[in-house]
């Protein structure tokens, strides 16, 4: 099995240890907590770029045929 990163292993502890915490007393804060780290394990499970503005579209192909198909329905009208 591939090693995981040091950043998913404290991910991992740190939501183990907010929900216990929210389990034994399931205050504001600590459902906070719990929150906040089950936002940072999905980050470290599944890292993501980091942001949209940096990419470019992609170029959209033009369908096979495109001109005979414009003609043929020029031809129908």
């Amino acid at each position: 099995m591939a090693r995981s990163s040091g950043r998913l292993d404290a991910a991992r502890k740190a939501y183990r240890e907010a929900l216990e915490a929210a389990r034994a007393q399931p205050t504001p804060e600590a459902w906070a907590r719990l929150l906040a780290a089950g936002k940072e394990l999905s980050a470290a499970e599944d890292p993501r770029s980091r942001s949209r503005r940096g990419r470019r579209p992609e170029p959209r192909a033009a369908p096979e045929g495109g001109a005979e198909v414009a003609d043929h329905i020029e031809g129908i009208e």
